[in-house]
Order: structure tokens, then C-alpha cells, then sequence
């Protein structure tokens, strides 16, 4: 919720464009200048990328005025990241929670892609539903990111597999 907040804050600065008071730290006016625009780019997916700039800083506890961080992204090629809004993806979570609730059906998995995946992830010893689903969820989101098509998976765990401890 807070980073959804923080994508409406985002939207309202380029609302009422780009004003100073919209943004009182300056940070996303800092962050809009740092990162590159993209050809055809909508404003709502811009105010998503301003707002996973900004997660991405306060996790590594950085912030937009430090000299360091514009030298990091400057030397960063294109990073992996979702093609899939967080609404969609909660969507999508839900939409499983429910597939898992209701017993499996394939009425709610038009595709299979939950039952295959949910066939070859690892179930973890007292995982909650929406735990499953949160893990499958990841999956699928991870196979998509990466040109990986859930049909491709079959009934082994080899992709799956857990790495023993070192």
C-alpha cells in the first residue's frame, strides 16, 4: 500500500506538472532526470519507474543526493524488472488464492499455467494458501520476465530444485 501511495504521490506531481510543491524533497524531480525515458511511454508507467527508483534507494539506503548513486546508475545497463503493474500481479495473486481455495478447478485456470506450476514448485512443510499462491504467483511473474512460458515446464522439479547448503 505505501508504494501504491507513493505512485499516486508521483502521478499528482506530474498532474499538476512537476511543481515543487507536489514535491517538497525534490526527490522525484531528481529521479525523473536520472532515469532514461522510453519511446511511447505512458505517464502511469512512468510514475511506476520514478516509484521503483525510489523503493529500490530507500532499500539500499541511498538517497537521490548522493553523488555515488547517479555514478552506479550511469554505469547500470537495463535491469531485469516486471513487465506487470503490482495491480496486476496482485490480480493475479488473488485469482490463484481463489483457484486454491475452490478445490482447483480448471475453470478458474483457463490456461493450466497454475496447476503446472503448482505441480513442480516445491510445497514448503505448513504453508499457508496464500503463501502458495504468492510463490506461484513469483514464478509465473519470473517466467514471464525471463522469456520462460509455463507450458514449457513438465511434471520434473529439476528447474525447482533447492541448492544444498554450502
Amino acid at each position: 500500500e505505501g508504494r501504491k501511495n507513493d505512485v499516486d504521490a508521483v502521478m499528482n506531481w506530474m498532474r499538476s506538472g512537476k511543481s515543487d510543491s507536489e514535491d517538497p524533497t525534490g526527490d522525484f524531480t531528481k529521479i525523473d532526470q536520472m532515469l532514461p525515458t522510453k519511446k511511447g511511454q505512458k505517464p502511469e508507467e512512468r510514475a511506476r519507474d520514478i516509484e521503483s527508483a525510489l523503493d529500490w534507494m530507500r532499500n539500499h539506503d541511498l538517497s537521490p543526493d548522493d553523488e555515488e548513486l547517479l555514478e552506479q546508475f550511469q554505469k547500470l545497463g537495463s535491469l531485469p524488472m516486471t513487465r506487470r503493474t503490482p495491480e496486476d500481479r496482485e490480480n493475479e495473486e488473488n485469482d490463484i488464492m481463489n483457484w486454491l481455495r475452490n478445490g482447483k478447478p480448471e475453470s478458474d485456470d483457463p490456461t493450466g499455467d497454475f496447476a503446472r506450476i503448482d505441480q513442480v514448485l516445491p510445497k514448503k512443510k505448513g504453508q499457508k494458501p496464500k503463501s502458495r499462491a504468492r510463490d506461484i504467483e513469483g514464478a509465473l511473474d519470473w517466467m514471464r520476465s525471463n522469456g520462460v512460458s509455463p507450458a514449457d515446464v513438465d511434471d520434473t522439479t529439476s528447474l525447482f530444485d533447492t541448492v544444498p547448503s554450502v
